[in-house]
């Protein structure tokens, strides 16, 4: 999933989506190069757009100062899934091999271990994984490898959710900021009592609109 990210300072305070737009004006947005425009402004309301000239706020002779540009890019995609019904609810399971997504994004982690992790999530994102096996005795607890750069104020919970995201979370834990956006820790909760296979959803609840978590794996325990 594809997004452009506004930023101020490293906060990122609007993002749209490629699912948020038709596949033409995603295109005619995205598929092209791009450049850099570094703009003085000298005159109030833009007046020659207007089809007038310099005014009284036209005040030409000014400076632009600039510290420097910096041009970023990630790499993005998920990897393939294991085959449904055979993952361990019990090992490691890495957060890119859902199977299902909504509003997120891949990127390349600094954490321990490398690959990648799942990022950009906001209040309403959700990434799905088929068949998780919990086997028995029942799991009751769980824990997520996240990291977050959200403003101050802003955080939001992790939820696991069982076979439907309509469903009721078995637990969850809140994050905010863990110091930048990879800046990782290991977060734990307790969970409902669970047997059997089950598709695992990863849902992200926030009261502010802003992105509030990446993570990289989560795992289950007795």
């Amino acid at each position: 999933m594809e997004e452009i990210r506004f930023s101020l300072d490293g906060n990122t305070f609007h993002t749209v989506r490629e699912n948020q737009v038709d596949a033409t004006t995603w295109s005619n947005a995205t598929d092209h190069g791009f450049f850099v425009i570094l703009n003085v402004a000298m005159g109030g309301g833009f007046p020659d757009a207007f089809g007038g000239g310099p005014d009284a706020g036209t005040q030409p002779g000014h400076s632009m100062l600039v510290d420097y540009v910096q041009v970023l890019t990630s790499g993005g995609g998920g990897t393939t899934p294991p085959p449904t019904g055979n993952r361990d609810a019990y090992g490691t399971i890495q957060a890119e091999s859902f199977d299902g997504q909504s509003g997120t994004m891949t990127e390349t982690t600094s954490d321990s271990g490398g690959g990648q992790n799942v990022g950009a999530l906001a209040n309403g994102d959700w990434l799905q994984f088929k068949g998780v096996n919990f086997g028995s005795p029942a799991a009751r607890q769980f824990s997520a490898r996240v990291a977050s750069g959200a403003p101050a104020g802003v955080s939001g919970l992790v939820e696991v959710r069982l076979d439907s995201r309509g469903n009721a979370p078995i637990g969850s834990f809140s994050v905010g900021n863990t110091g930048g956006w990879q800046s990782w820790r290991t977060v734990p909760a307790n969970i409902a009592s669970v047997t059997g296979t089950h598709d695992v959803y990863l849902t992200f609840t926030s009261g502010q609109p802003q992105d509030f978590v990446n993570v990289n794996w989560f795992t289950f325990g007795r």
